[in-house]
């Protein structure tokens, strides 16, 4: 009888020696690989469920950021406030950045109709002395390859307010150069390096997580309003 000299994969199990045929160790392997194959066809078809639940109720939610948004108006500061407070976008603003947010009227977040490809965060100003700009977005979208660009608005400063945006072109006005850590180099010009926007600039997904309650209202409340009994802040 010839020997059998196929080759076997040893394993040690707790300790004792076990022994696989290579081609049984292949077999496994491929059932392995044809269950993991539904496991994700599954996993599949429930990210496109919820991606279709989410852009129903995204419809849905649309007509209450505008109530939202005009309960917002009678509340002095709101969003200067609420972004100073931020635990991330905070630290980003400047004083100057603080007073021009004085001036925002408005912030909404639109999700493309097919929510995997990107949205656009808009923010909405009243007239101010910074700059000509009604609204300033950006906008960021992506590629079936996993590709992204980001796009946003240039700022037209006014007169003696003027900036030498992110590019380095010069802007209307003042010459006098913004500072970098300033909120508002996030429009213009994208960077280079904002190809990594999640890693280089925390900015874009924290705006864009502003836009549902209760953590705006929140962040605003519990720095204005003390709490009824002990005279602190909301934690």
């Amino acid at each position: 009888m010839v020997a059998d000299k196929r080759p076997r994969i040893e394993a040690d199990v707790d300790g004792e020696s076990s022994q696989l045929k290579f081609e049984d160790l292949v077999y496994s392997i491929e059932k392995l690989q044809e269950v993991q194959d539904d496991i994700d066809k599954i996993d599949d078809e429930a990210f496109e469920n919820v991606l279709e639940i989410e852009q129903k109720y995204n419809a849905i939610r649309k007509p209450m950021y505008v109530k939202r948004n005009e309960a917002i108006r009678s509340i002095p500061d709101f969003w200067s406030t609420a972004f100073l407070n931020h635990p991330m976008i905070g630290a980003l603003l400047t004083d100057e950045d603080q007073k021009i947010f004085k001036h925002v009227d408005s912030l909404y977040v639109e999700e493309f109709e097919d929510i995997k490809m990107g949205y656009c965060i808009t923010f909405n100003f009243n007239p101010n002395p910074y700059f000509e700009n009604t609204k300033l977005t950006k906008t960021i979208k992506f590629f079936n390859d996993g590709s992204m660009t980001v796009t946003g608005t240039t700022i037209i400063w006014k007169e003696g307010k003027g900036h030498v945006d992110v590019s380095g072109d010069a802007g209307k006005g003042n010459k006098r150069p913004l500072s970098k850590e300033s909120f508002f180099n996030w429009f213009g010009k994208p960077r280079p390096e904002e190809t990594k926007v999640e890693q280089d600039w925390p900015a874009l997904s924290h705006c864009a997580s502003l836009r549902r309650a209760p953590l705006t209202t929140l962040i605003y409340v519990s720095n204005v309003i003390p709490h009824q009994n002990t005279g602190r802040g909301l934690d």
